[in-house]
């Protein structure tokens, strides 16, 4: 260290980074140890039956203002279109594995949507929570400050759990963050409302909260 070449703060840059690395690491095993804690991970791929979705599609429908299914009325044609449409979600592998990933299993999944009230006030507050979350994004990516990106994330996961009632938040946050890096459309959605590059440094951000690297 006596070293004149010796550079001080590199070091101490680099020992942060790496000490950055292995925290961002244990959050990830941490969040797999939770799952695994509370079951989540015991995954079932058991399909949804006809029963279950008319369930879930006819308690969705209890949930909807009457001004907000006159709306989709005119939009498909009738209700049972719209009935059509809605059911037509759990046809597709992809949408339905992504929901077993994120609740673990079909049953968590069915409790998880029901217990949604489509109370427009908790849903506004939940936007307005995730725009706060945003925007604290947008700061940290101003400012180059991780800390306050990682404080991010974590709020980030808080608001997920309590909109769409997940245990953990981990699964889809993760599917957030890819969906920002592939879909150019939600890429554009997500910066034209909280500024230019957003979408990606909230992928980058959840990506390097878990230690994902690419």
């Amino acid at each position: 260290m006596e070293n004149p070449n010796y550079d001080k703060e590199q070091a101490l840059l680099t020992q942060k980074n790496l000490l950055e690395q292995k925290r961002n690491r244990l959050n990830g095993i941490i969040e797999l140890i939770t799952d695994v804690m509370k079951g989540v991970n015991t995954m079932s791929f058991e399909a949804f039956t006809n029963e279950d979705v008319q369930k879930i599609v006819n308690h969705t429908l209890e949930s909807m203002s009457k001004e907000h299914i006159d709306e989709q009325v005119k939009n498909w044609g009738s209700i049972e279109k719209y009935k059509e449409h809605l059911s037509s979600g759990f046809t597709n592998e992809q949408a339905v594995a992504d929901l077993l990933k994120w609740y673990g299993s079909k049953e968590k999944a069915i409790e998880a949507i029901m217990q949604s009230t489509g109370n427009i006030e908790e849903i506004k507050q939940e936007q307005d929570e995730n725009a706060k979350i945003y925007k604290q994004f947008m700061a940290a990516k101003e400012s180059n400050d991780m800390d306050m990106a990682h404080s991010a994330v974590e709020m980030l996961a808080e608001n997920y759990k309590k909109m769409f009632a997940l245990d953990n938040a981990r699964n889809i946050l993760l599917d957030l963050a890819k969906e920002y890096l592939q879909s150019a459309k939600l890429a554009e959605a997500t910066d034209s409302q909280f500024g230019a590059g957003c979408s990606a440094y909230v992928a980058h951000a959840i990506q390097h909260y878990y230690g994902i690297t690419n």
